[in-house]
């Protein structure tokens, strides 16, 4: 059978100390002049940054939306499109974790197919690609993601979105979406809350983990998974105890770049769905969803998955001599159920305000948004995650 791996549209990742000063480099070479700011509230008013950014953009700042929340509600996608609407935006430049840039790449979105309220944003939903195809008469604004955190959204033309009335998440993604241009400057991450950079760099190893033992994996995205496992290993517990390593960061960041690149060809699997889930009905962050149920998961794919999950245990530092397939594989679950405990992050569903009336319902929610080839072990009914669920409530 022949396959393919589809590149998708960057033109550059900017990466080191510092690398936050090339922004009006890439202004210029966009060849834009009203660049739309996305944040959140924090990074708006606790930081320096958005200030930073500001001065960086000078007259080509046409505004700053600072409302961006976490999972990304319609609501503040078709308010802060209103607002790049009104400031005849040409550019998005989205500062901070996953919810900023999701939100920019919704905006991006909604700007193209001229969406002007929640309702307009539903028939684009679906995940993996099942929404409608946008695009159709013009492309979107171009965008550059200035990120804080590891969860790597800044990398994929995917994003998430949150029906609140329903308490819903919803996909939506085109291979346009995905930003232009990416900065990766570890400075700007010093400010990061250490829960947030922690958890959020479990989240990049679920990434890892995941596009390495999916059904459809590949060569160039194996390689790249393995050693962003390797690197979140041995990097993340440095920039815990010392902070101020800007080098451990860095190497975070690219690992976190790893893990997510070739995004649309490789597919995530069941944490990411029971993640999703847990995020849309219970606001559980990102990074937390991925640090309470990575581990259960790995365990459940045994089966199917063995011999992947092996070599997912060797490049954590698992000691593979004298282990079975499956006993190299159990323990790599084990070992990534350690490193998130050590890191200090959340390991039972009641430590993130899950409870057991919340279970049945994100079991269904889950098994509706899986798909065959999504995950190595067939997942044959709800019942199946109600068990996962359960056994880490």
């Amino acid at each position: 059978m022949s396959q393919a791996f589809v590149h998708l549209p960057v033109d550059r990742v900017i990466y080191g100390a510092g690398s936050l000063a090339d922004l009006p480099k890439e202004i210029d070479r966009l060849a834009v002049q009203r660049a739309f700011v996305v944040t959140g509230q924090s990074l708006a008013t606790k930081t320096e940054w958005i200030s930073r950014v500001q001065d960086l953009l000078g007259d080509r700042c046409a505004g700053v939306f600072a409302r961006a929340s976490a999972h990304v509600p319609k609501r503040t996608i078709v308010e802060a499109a209103a607002e790049a609407r009104a400031a005849q935006a040409d550019c998005l430049v989205s500062v901070g974790g996953g919810s900023p840039i999701d939100t920019a790449k919704g905006v991006a979105l909604a700007l193209a197919e001229e969406i002007r309220d929640e309702a307009g944003l539903t028939p684009y939903a679906g995940w993996h690609g099942r929404g409608k195809e946008p695009f159709a008469a013009s492309g979107p604004l171009p965008h550059i993601a200035i990120p804080t955190t590891l969860s790597a959204g800044e990398h994929s033309g995917n994003f998430g979105m949150t029906d609140e009335a329903a308490r819903r998440k919803d996909g939506a993604g085109h291979p346009l979406l995905v930003p232009r241009v990416v900065v990766l400057d570890p400075e700007i991450t010093r400010d990061t809350p250490e829960w947030l950079w922690t958890s959020t760099g479990i989240r990049a190893l679920d990434h890892a983990v995941e596009r390495f033992y999916t059904p459809s994996h590949q060569p160039l995205t194996d390689v790249l998974c393995l050693e962003a496992i390797r690197l979140l290993v041995r990097e993340l517990p440095v920039t815990l105890h010392t902070p101020a390593n800007l080098e451990a960061r860095l190497a975070c960041q690219l690992a976190a770049w790893f893990s997510l690149f070739g995004a649309f060809n490789a597919r995530t699997g069941l944490s990411h769905a029971i993640g999703h889930q847990l995020g849309g009905r219970c606001g559980v962050p990102h990074g937390q969803t991925s640090c309470v149920i990575l581990p259960h998961v790995m365990v459940f794919n045994v089966p199917a998955a063995a011999d992947r999950l092996a070599q997912i245990g060797e490049a954590a530092g698992v000691m593979m001599e004298g282990r079975s397939t499956e006993d190299a594989a159990r323990a790599a679950a084990k070992t990534v159920a350690r490193i998130i405990k050590a890191l200090g992050c959340p390991t039972r569903l009641t430590e993130v305000g899950v409870t057991e009336a919340d279970l049945r319902p994100l079991a269904q929610a889950t098994f509706d948004e899986l798909r065959p080839g999504m995950n190595p072990r067939v997942v044959r009914d709800p019942e199946e995650i109600l068990e996962i669920l359960k056994a880490v409530l």
